[in-house]
């Protein structure tokens, strides 16, 4: 089938260059990465994806999406549904990869590993991981979305976007559920789940919840209270068992509907004055150390840091004036519009490079700083309140 011609109306974007404005929930440390679908940045399971290493091992940047281009520009655009087929061969994920005993070379002599083993892909004989165990499984990328099958034949999801990435170490495939979020009646928060898996044995086979919210394209963290985070699913040739976890996962979307609507409208209902706004960035953004000097008496600009000051005004600047704000503050300043001002600044920080924001959000402070901002949402009287009359760099906030 050729693209360019097929009736689908496939549009290929090919760009050299990208701008990201990316959003992130901190998972574990190893094993993060961030997928954007349909130009709303998410945070999942695995490897930052930056353009450079979208796999082009075939001629051709193997990630394909729905309805309109990522945030990269590269791959293939469908205009209707996309099929495990479509994701397997315009998203590059269809190769095999297979695994064979390292050899050590002593001398003159070859010795071949009997515990040391590595994988490649057959297509273009490319080593994709090269420490691994004799107990290491190879699952086939159309094995593993044997399971995204299931549940697209549940119609309760349908793919948004899939590929492959560092040369086909890690791969992926984004659905997006039919099922939304909806707070206070008209902010509405759609919900996501990313499954992927590595062929270099950095990660198993995972499927990641998150939620983006609709009116301003803030990535909201999945896994508070009472939601589940990122699960391992089994992988199963017997197709009553793939039934079994397809059902898992659906389960988790139920369960992470019901609790995240909780979690949310119990922001919403949480009135809050500015004061309690500015205690509540001060307990996302601040250290315990500078939290307890200013409880002492001393203005926010003595013991702050210029930068941080400069964070804070801008999470303030966002609560008053962003995107979406006047839909989360309906009725009155909520923990939700104070919640939502820290992801709309995350959402749109301003990075030296792209790999700096990569650093940042995955292995720094931004990454923590997001989970944090969920979860001190839900706990108000957890938060410390900060005595010191209100610092000098809000003196010009106004939130009327």
């Amino acid at each position: 089938m050729n693209p360019k011609k097929n009736k689908k109306n496939v549009v290929l974007f090919y760009m050299d260059v990208c701008f990201i404005n990316n959003n992130v929930v901190p998972l574990s440390k190893e094993k993060q990465f961030i997928f954007y679908s349909n130009n709303r940045p998410s945070c999942v399971n695995g490897t930052f994806i930056m353009a450079h290493l979208i796999d082009n091992s075939k001629g051709f940047n193997a990630f394909v999406s729905l309805a309109q281009p990522a945030w990269h520009g590269l791959g293939t655009v469908f205009n209707e549904p996309i099929s495990v087929g479509d994701a397997l061969k315009y998203g590059g994920l269809d190769f095999e990869v297979e695994k064979l005993p390292n050899i050590h070379r002593l001398g003159e002599v070859d010795i071949i590993s009997p515990d040391s083993f590595f994988t490649y892909r057959k297509d273009v004989n490319k080593v994709l991981g090269s420490k691994l165990g004799k107990d290491y499984v190879v699952y086939q990328n159309a094995q593993c979305f044997d399971l995204v099958d299931e549940i697209l034949q549940s119609g309760k999801a349908s793919i948004e976007t899939a590929g492959s990435i560092d040369g086909g170490k890690k791969v992926f495939v984004t659905l997006k559920i039919d099922q939304s979020i909806k707070i206070g009646g008209n902010d509405i928060v759609e919900q996501y789940v990313l499954f992927a898996t590595s062929h270099d044995g950095s990660m198993a086979i995972t499927a990641t919840p998150t939620n983006v919210r609709v009116v301003c394209n803030n990535t909201l963290t999945a896994a508070l209270s009472g939601a589940t985070g990122a699960i391992r699913v089994r992988h199963s040739m017997n197709a009553s068992n793939r039934m079994q976890e397809a059902a898992k996962v659906l389960k988790l979307i139920v369960g992470n509907t019901e609790a995240n609507t909780l979690n949310y409208e119990r922001m919403r209902a949480n009135k809050i004055e500015a004061s309690q706004m500015w205690d509540y960035f001060g307990n996302v953004f601040c250290t315990p150390a500078e939290i307890k000097e200013m409880q002492s008496g001393k203005a926010g600009k003595d013991v702050l840091s210029t930068r941080k000051q400069n964070i804070i005004n801008e999470v303030l600047n966002f609560a008053n004036n962003g995107v979406g704000q006047d839909v989360a503050n309906e009725g009155g300043l909520n923990m939700w519009g104070a919640y939502n001002a820290v992801t709309g600044y995350i959402t749109r920080k301003k990075y030296s490079s792209v790999d700096d924001r990569a650093n940042s959000m995955l292995f720094g402070a931004m990454g923590r700083t997001l989970y944090d901002a969920g979860r001190i949402a839900l706990m108000p009287d957890k938060i410390q309140p900060l005595r010191a009359a209100k610092p000098q760099i809000i003196t010009n906030f106004s939130l009327n």
